[in-house]
């Protein structure tokens, strides 16, 4: 399958990866998957996300649909993942197979990455497409 995934979480670097998407989508008459993790520490039961974070995920997700409607741009929203970020966008381009991934980064310092790492840099070290950063 081709198609652009988009991870979202509402935040500026997020929008301007939204944002980049919607072009490359638009010039290469592509799908946007919108994907949001709510995010959970390990090790985690899907019992434990509250209803508000499924109310919450739902808001910022449907803003990125109501961008993406106002380009004129195709799209589908995925399920959400839970979990770590970068082990759920994984997840979800295993499942789809996208040609890129389009995703905000939040500008750690090369110290801060690497002793936390990103979720930047593990995607793009394990994913099998293109991917894009976008601060």
């Amino acid at each position: 399958m081709t198609g652009i995934l988009v991870p979202f979480d509402g935040s500026k670097h997020s929008l301007k990866a939204l944002h980049v998407a919607c072009d490359l989508a638009e010039k290469y008459e592509n799908k946007l998957f919108l994907l949001y993790i709510i995010q959970l520490d390990a090790p985690f039961e899907l019992s434990d996300v509250s209803p508000e974070a499924h109310k919450n995920a739902q808001t910022i997700i449907r803003k990125a649909a109501v961008k993406a409607k106002h380009r004129g741009v195709d799209f589908d929203i995925l399920d959400f993942e839970y979990g770590d970020p970068a082990a759920g966008i994984l997840a979800a381009s295993k499942r789809i197979k996208p040609s890129t991934i389009v995703m905000g980064c939040r500008g750690l310092t090369a110290a801060d990455a690497e002793i936390f790492g990103t979720a930047s840099r593990a995607v793009f070290e394990h994913a099998e497409c293109t991917c894009i950063s976008v601060k």
